[in-house]
């Protein structure tokens, strides 16, 4: 059975300007759902003629094919913040400078570790974003996530999420759409928080590339694993202080692997953050990703680890 195509739902749009790295050709199909009632009529259009759905959040950790992707690419509204007392609850599709910027402008404490980070509240949670000590689940009380095999809503609590390093179980199940979310957070002093808020900012204007890039490609390794199978480079990573929060910084091993600067065609190991691949003015997906597995490969060469992905591939 098929069925027409809702008037909403674009054909053929180009994914790459949805993306921090600015790379990635068409959706076969492309819809920016409004309402939970578009969601459902998407729902059951993608059902009667048994496409392929993916869900497209700030882009900030992904890498789109060249060629682009089949079947249908969802994108969500900005859905501001609304605050009640200390709660506050917004849509996945916000920004998250949105989120942090509200909160912070309301005298609100508790995200604003997060100030400066690229992409949408949605993309943060199901990859539980973390900086200067901070994590998004720190503060999260409920997930409203839409279940695309059954078209119904489902909440999450912050244990439910299952949150770890980089993860929660929105990434192990596919099929759930995150829609909304709630933190609550504590009272604090306004100026003191845009203060805090504005010296990330200011971090990472210095310290990470302005070019188009994913943000940190790899994750960083774990001490533990570190000292099993290249003791050698831990000791070099103790001896900068580089292994806080029991991790040797992904940046320090592909640094130490003399991949800095390393590039394939406009693909480049960023001279200034070596956990930043950027794109450095027309960079292919290709390009991109035979530089990631290049440095996945010399460092598992020369230090026999394995440095896992942050970003995702589409497809």
């Amino acid at each position: 059975m098929t069925m027409e195509k809702p008037s909403f739902i674009q054909e053929k749009i180009r994914l790459a300007p949805f993306t921090t790295y600015q790379i990635g050709g068409p959706a076969e199909y492309f819809v920016q759902v409004e309402s939970l009632q578009q969601l459902d009529q998407v729902w059951q259009w993608t059902r009667a003629n048994n496409l392929v759905v993916r869900y497209l959040g700030g882009g900030s950790n992904l890498l789109i094919a060249d060629e682009g992707v089949g079947g249908l690419v969802i994108a969500l509204p900005a859905v501001n913040p609304t605050i009640d007392g200390l709660k506050i609850t917004v849509g996945a599709g916000c920004s998250l400078s949105r989120l942090v910027n509200e909160a912070v402008d309301n005298g609100l404490a508790g995200l604003e570790w997060a100030a400066g980070i690229p992409g949408q509240v949605g993309g943060a949670v199901r990859g539980n974003a973390g900086a200067f000590g901070g994590w998004i689940a720190d503060n999260l009380v409920e997930v409203v996530a839409y279940n695309f095999k059954t078209n119904t809503l489902e909440k999450f609590s912050q244990a439910e999420c299952q949150f770890a390093y980089r993860h929660s179980i929105f990434k192990e199940r596919p099929e759930l759409l995150i829609w909304s979310v709630s933190f609550a957070l504590k009272n604090g002093q306004k100026e003191e928080l845009q203060a805090i808020a504005e010296s990330h900012r200011q971090y990472r204007r210095e310290k990470h590339p302005l070019l188009p890039s994913a943000g940190c490609i790899f994750k960083n390794a774990l001490v533990t694993e570190v000292a099993i199978k290249s003791p050698e480079l831990l000791a070099k990573a103790e001896a900068v202080k580089a292994t806080g929060r029991g991790e040797v910084p992904a940046g320090f091993i592909v640094e130490q692997a003399g991949l800095s600067g390393l590039a394939i065609a406009k693909a480049q190991v960023s001279p200034q953050h070596s956990n930043f691949l950027v794109n450095n003015g027309g960079a292919t997906a290709k390009e991109m990703r035979t530089l990631i597995e290049k440095v996945q490969a010399e460092v598992r060469q020369k230090y026999k680890l394995e440095l896992i992905l942050e970003v995702a591939f589409w497809p």
